[in-house]
């Protein structure tokens, strides 16, 4: 089950964390931003927005402990919704996030945090499969889709370096094994810190079988 933590926020982020007083300031407009366009959007699951600083910021940012050098690389979030973990790891100052994201309502959400955060972020309001990005070196994805459909979604952007990783649930040892027909990759991976039940899901190497 996932835990509940209500005395998580702004503060014990920045000590998890160890961003700067600057980057916590605009991680708090994001949070505001998201509060403020939930109704009607619904970007998260409404029982989250209690938890906002556990179940969303710090399980986005929790990637970081698994990149040894993650600053001015070049990263894509696929299926971002309403921005996690990408903009979350924008705002830390990892590089040039691309964000994809099909849904136009989510779309003008995401601009809006841009605008208001300044997170260097470029938005794909686009389904992967109409995608043209740059070079990649991480590719992310939380909760977007089953880890067959995220390797075929993801793929084309696969380069001999690149990396990815993947939040995904109780049910990955069975999805990593419908894959196997079809991929090869080198995979490990970590218990997540906020879900002890969730893992996140290194991929390198990946090719078709």
């Amino acid at each position: 089950m996932t835990e509940t933590i209500t005395k998580f926020g702004p503060a014990e982020f920045q000590a998890e964390a160890d961003v700067s007083r600057e980057t916590l300031a605009n991680l708090i407009k994001y949070a505001s931003l998201l509060i403020e366009w939930q109704d009607r959007l619904n970007l998260v699951g409404p029982s989250t927005l209690p938890d906002l600083w556990w179940r969303h910021m710090w399980d986005s940012a929790q990637v970081l402990r698994h990149i040894a050098e993650p600053q001015g690389k070049t990263w894509a979030d696929f299926g971002t919704g309403a921005g996690f973990p990408g903009i979350v790891l924008a705002l830390m100052g990892v590089g040039e996030v691309h964000l994809v994201e099909k849904s136009p309502k989510k779309c003008l959400f995401l601009r809006a945090v841009a605008a208001g955060t300044g997170a260097p972020i470029i938005i794909h309001e686009k389904r992967a499969e109409e995608l043209r990005l740059p070079p990649i070196d991480i590719i992310l994805s939380r909760a977007c889709a089953p880890l067959r459909r995220l390797l075929d979604m993801t793929y084309p952007f696969f380069e001999k370096t690149t990396e990815a990783y993947f939040h995904k649930g109780q049910n990955l040892e069975a999805e990593l094994s419908e894959t196997t027909k079809s991929w090869k990759m080198e995979t490990e991976t970590f218990p997540s810190l906020t879900d002890d039940r969730g893992r996140i899901l290194r991929v390198r190497g990946l090719r078709r079988v």
